[in-house]
Formats: C-alpha cells, structure tokens, sequence
C-alpha cells in the first residue's frame, strides 16, 4: 500500500508492488505517530491479557463490519467472546460468523494454513473483516518463526483482497516468542485502549 499526503499520488508500493492508495493528513511524522481508522487491506495485532479491557475495541470492530455489509467473521477465545457478546445489539451478534480460536491439527505448515486463510476470505463475495486468534494449545509446539511465514502470507492475502484483519493474542495462552513475532508481522498495532497505530516494528517480507 501507498501512503501519500497527496490525492494525486499514482505510484505503486517501492515494496509490495500494489497500487492501493490511502491519502494521510499533514506530515508523514505526524502521521506515524497518530491514531488512524483501520479500513480494507489492514492486518494489525492486539496483544491483551484481559478480555474486558479490549472487548469495547473488539465490539466496535465488529459492528463496524456489520453496518457496511461486510462477512464479519470471530474467532477467539470464549473469554474474549463473552466480553465482546454483551456489548453488541442482537442483530450485529447474529451477523457475526462466530468460530473457535484458530487451530492447527498435526505438523504445522506455513503454506497449507495461508491457503485456509485465503480459503476463508474469498468464501463470501462481501468484503472480509476478521477478528482471530489461534489457539493456545494448538501452536503450543509450534515454531514462532514458522507462524511469523503464515502471518507474512496472511498479509499478502490480506492486502490484495482488502480485507480488515485483527489478529488477537492472549499473553496466557500463547508462547512467549508469538508475542515478538506477532509485532514483527503485523503493520498496525492496537493498544489495550483501542488506539491503532503504526508499527515501526514491522518487517515486510515479500510472500
């Protein structure tokens, strides 16, 4: 993705290639350092350790989905779920696709849950906006390098789709070395407040 102060800005990504432009306001250093709307083609992490306090983000995340007709899916933990559920009305808890916190059965490889991932978005004609977190147990023995490979290809499928993607990761569940790489491969970061913000942590690697 393209950011520029200027409407007119035609040029590609130096990066990635792709010609999805978003327009800022004011100077680049303002920019990096302020809150911003999160909108198609965004991968972000939220790193929590109580539902509570990232469940008011969380809901609003997902009925901003459901108001633009967008396939909003959920799949977290039932803590989170509960949290989040009786913050929503009843029409946008009905909309949302609910799904149990993304597991991964045997070996785990990069490759085959991209294409699940991938598999996921294009399911529905309507624009994805996804609200994950894997589960615990089952990335457990898994590599963090090796989930850092899934999270760059994600983020390929993410942008060339434009979908709206949040990655969620419980302190408690996950190991240790998910939560460095989880900033690593994510370009927004939501605060336990609910600001988004950019990641001067992020490392584009091309999938």
């Amino acid at each position: 993705m393209t950011y520029s102060a200027s409407g007119g800005a035609a040029g590609p990504c130096a990066n990635c290639g792709s010609d999805r432009v978003r327009v800022i306001e004011g100077y680049f250093d303002e920019a990096r350092r302020s809150p911003r709307a999160l909108a198609a083609g965004d991968h972000a992490a939220l790193v929590y350790d109580n539902p509570g306090a990232v469940a008011p983000f969380c809901a609003r995340f997902l009925t901003d989905g459901v108001k633009a007709s967008e396939h909003v899916v959920a799949a977290v933990r039932g803590d989170l779920r509960e949290a989040v559920s009786v913050l929503l009305a009843r029409d946008v808890e009905s909309a949302v696709e609910w799904m149990p916190p993304v597991s991964f059965d045997g070996d785990f490889d990069a490759g085959r849950a991209a294409a699940d991932y991938k598999a996921l978005i294009t399911a529905d004609p309507r624009a994805a906006r996804i609200l994950a977190a894997p589960d615990g147990e089952s990335v457990a023995d898994v590599d963090a390098d090796a989930f850092g490979r899934f999270e760059a290809m994600a983020h390929t499928v993410i942008t060339d789709r434009g979908a709206t993607v949040v990655c969620v990761y419980e302190t408690n569940s996950v190991p240790p070395g998910f939560l460095d790489m989880s900033e690593r491969r994510h370009g927004l970061l939501v605060e336990e407040g609910g600001a988004v913000r950019r990641n001067e942590r992020f490392e584009y690697d091309p999938a």
